[in-house]
C-alpha cells in the first residue's frame, strides 16, 4: 500500500523551527535541552507539522485531525481528507468528543464538551523514526452511542514502556455516525448509506499507515484493539473490505459482530434488526420533523440530539449491510474467508451484566419463564434448562447471565470458531479477576463489563468509571499479565512470552480459553452447555 510521506519542502521549515528553538532559548545547557525537546516534539505528518508534549522520553500528541470536520454538506458523508497546513499545529490538547447524549448509571461521564468537528486521534510514543515499533490502535466502546478516545484509563504511557506506539481515536456516534436514508443512498457513488462511524475508524487506520512511521511506529505491524462497541468495531474492521491491509492483528474485548444485521431495504431476524436501515432512517426523519436531506443537515447537532433523547428513539442495530462497507452479513463474510485474515485475540468477562443490567429485578418463576418464552420462542426450553443453575441462585442473575452470554461470551466463542478453519491463529480468554472499587461497590460487581481495560493499559490506579484506587498485589500481577500478553501479541501475533503462563491457540475440539486472573489457568469447554444452547437458539436466524 502506498503511504503518504512528507515532501522535501517541509525540511527548511523544520530546520528553521529547530534553529529558532535553540537560538531563542538563551543558550547553555538549559537552552540545549529545550531545543532538543522542541525538536523531538515536532513531527511532520502528511498534512503538516504538529507539536506535542514531552515528559522524559515519552512524547504525547493530542487532538490530531485525521479527516475533515464532517459538518455542513459533509454531515453523514464518508470521511473526507483533511486540508493540509503549513504552520506548526499544537497537539497538546485532546480533541472534543463527538456528539452524544449523556447516559445514566455506572458509565456516566458527566457533562462533556461535544462537537461535530471531532475526527481526531492521539499518539503516545517513546520511539523515534526508524525504530519501527509495533503500533496499537485503540477503538473506544460505548454502544456506538457514547464515549471518546481520551478517558484517563485509556492513557497510553504505560503501554509505550513495553516498546509499542499507542494511538486512540474518536469516531462519529449515534444519529450522526450511523444514519442510513434513501436520500443519502441516492447521492452515494456506491448506492450505500449509514456506517459512517465505522468508515471513520477505517480512515483513522489509513492515517496511521500514512503517518505513524514519523512517530517511530511500524505501519506494517499495526494491531487494532477495543472493548464493548470498540470490540464490535474491531470485528467490523476485520469484516470490511475497506480496511484490507490497514492492520495486521486484532484484539476484541467483550463484543463481536455475528448477530444478524439489517440490510438497507431488508430487516434482519432479531428484535434489534427487525427494521431495514432505510426504515430506521425514515423514523429518525420523523423524529426530526423532515425527510429532506438539506433540512436534516441544517439542524444544529445540539437540537438533533435533544430531539433524539426526547423521543427516546431506539435505532436497534446501528450497523447495516449496505453492499459497500459490508457486502454481506458478517457471519457470511467470515464463513467465506473473505474477512481480513489476521491473528486474533478475543474474550469476555465473567460478570458483564452486573453494571449493564442493574434494572433487571427479581421475579417469580412464572414471570421469568414467560419472559424467556417471549424472547426465545420455540427455543425457550433449551435456554431455561441451560440457565437453571443461575435461576436457582436468583432470577436476576439468570437474566443477567443470559443477556451477557448473548452479547459477549457467545459472540466471542463464535468469533473464535469462525476463525478456526484458517491458518491465522485465534486465542480466547475469560477474564475473571474481581477489582475492588471501594466505596459502595467494593468487590460486589465481580469481573464487570470493561473491568479488564485498566489492567490491559497498565493503568490500575484508575477505573473505567473514573475513580481512583489503591492497587492490591493481585491487581499488579493481573496487570503485568495482561500488559505482557497484549503487547507480545502486538509484536508477534502470539501472546506468549517469557514469564507468562502458556496460552494455547484456540481449537474448537478442545474449546479452550485462558482464564485471566492472578493465577491464570486453561479452561476447556468454557460455559459449554450455555453457549451450545445459544448456538441452537440462533441456528435458524440469518440476515
Amino acid at each position: 500500500m502506498k503511504r503518504g510521506r512528507p515532501g522535501l519542502a517541509w525540511i527548511p521549515l523544520i530546520l528553521g523551527l529547530v534553529s529558532c528553538a535553540a537560538s531563542c532559548s538563551g543558550g547553555g545547557e538549559g537552552g540545549d535541552a529545550e531545543a532538543a525537546a522542541a525538536s523531538a516534539n515536532l513531527v511532520v505528518t502528511a498534512n503538516g507539522p504538529v507539536r506535542g508534549v514531552a515528559d522524559g522520553d515519552l512524547r504525547t500528541f493530542r487532538g490530531i485531525p485525521y479527516a475533515a470536520p464532517p459538518v455542513g454538506e459533509r454531515r453523514w458523508q464518508p470521511p473526507q481528507p483533511h486540508p493540509s497546513w503549513t504552520a506548526v499545529r499544537d497537539a497538546v490538547e485532546f480533541g472534543t468528543p463527538c456528539w452524544q447524549n449523556r447516559i445514566d448509571g455506572f458509565y456516566d461521564r458527566g457533562d462533556i464538551p461535544r462537537s461535530e468537528d471531532c475526527l481526531h486521534l492521539n499518539v503516545w510514543t517513546r520511539s523515534n523514526p526508524g525504530d519501527n515499533a509495533p503500533v496499537m490502535v485503540w477503538i473506544h466502546g460505548g454502544a456506538l452511542l457514547i464515549g471518546h478516545g481520551h478517558l484517563d484509563v485509556y492513557d497510553g504511557a504505560a503501554l509505550t514502556e513495553q516498546g509499542v506506539v499507542l494511538v486512540s481515536i474518536n469516531y462519529r456516534l449515534g444519529a450522526l455516525g450511523f444514519f442510513a436514508h434513501e436520500a443519502l443512498t441516492e447521492e452515494s457513488a456506491h448506492q450505500a448509506s449509514g456506517n459512517q462511524g465505522i468508515q471513520d475508524q477505517t480512515a483513522a487506520l489509513q492515517w496511521v499507515q500514512a503517518n505513524i512511521a514519523a512517530f517511530g511506529g511500524d505501519p506494517d505491524n499495526v494491531t487494532i484493539f477495543g472493548e464493548s462497541a470498540g470490540s464490535w468495531s474491531v470485528c467490523y474492521q476485520v469484516a470490511t473490505p475497506l480496511a484490507k491491509g490497514l492492520f495486521h492483528r486484532a484484539i476484541g474485548q467483550s463484543g463481536g459482530c455475528f448477530a444478524p444485521h439489517p440490510h438497507l431495504d431488508q430487516a434482519g431476524t432479531t428484535p434489534q434488526s427487525a427494521r431495514s436501515a432505510h426504515a430506521v432512517g425514515a423514523e429518525l426523519g420523523e423524529v426530526l420533523g423532515t425527510q429532506d436531506l438539506a433540512a436534516l443537515r441544517a439542524i444544529p447537532a445540539e437540537t438533533l440530539y435533544a430531539k433524539v433523547a426526547q423521543a427516546q428513539w431506539n435505532p436497534g442495530t446501528l450497523v447495516n449491510v449496505d453492499g459497500h462497507t459490508f457486502p454481506a452479513q458478517m457471519s457470511e463474510i467470515f464463513a467465506a474467508g473473505a474477512h481480513n485474515r489476521v491473528p486474533t485475540m478475543i474474550g469476555s468477562n465473567a460478570d458483564e451484566g452486573t453494571t449493564l443490567w442493574v434494572d433487571f429485578t427479581e421475579q417469580d418463576a412464572d414471570a421469568y419463564r414467560a419472559g424467556v418464552e417471549q424472547a426465545w420462542g420455540g427455543r425457550a426450553e433449551t435456554i431455561l434448562e441451560a440457565y437453571a443453575d443461575d435461576a436457582e441462585i436468583s432470577i436476576q442473575r439468570a437474566q443477567q447471565q443470559i443477556r451477557s452470554d448473548v452479547l459477549f461470551a457467545w459472540q466471542m466463542r463464535t468469533w473464535a470458531r469462525a476463525l478456526a478453519p484458517f491458518p491465522e491463529p485465534a486465542y480466547l480468554y475469560f477474564f475473571s479477576h474481581v477489582p475492588d472499587l471501594g466505596g459502595d461497590y467494593g468487590t460486589g460487581l465481580g469481573a464487570y463489563h470493561a473491568a479488564e481495560i485498566a489492567y490491559a493499559f497498565g493503568n490500575i490506579a484508575t477505573t473505567v468509571g473514573g475513580a481512583s484506587r489503591t492497587p492490591r498485589p493481585s491487581d499488579v500481577e493481573v496487570s503485568r499479565l495482561l500488559v505482557g500478553y497484549w503487547t507480545n501479541f502486538a509484536k508477534t501475533g502470539d501472546p506468549n512470552g517469557e514469564g507468562l503462563p502458556h496460552w494455547p491457540r484456540y481449537e474448537p475440539a478442545e474449546d479452550a480459553a485462558l482464564e485471566l486472573a492472578a493465577a491464570p489457568r486453561v479452561i476447556k469447554n468454557l460455559r459449554k452447555a450455555k453457549l451450545d444452547a445459544m448456538d441452537q437458539a440462533f441456528s435458524g436466524r440469518s440476515g
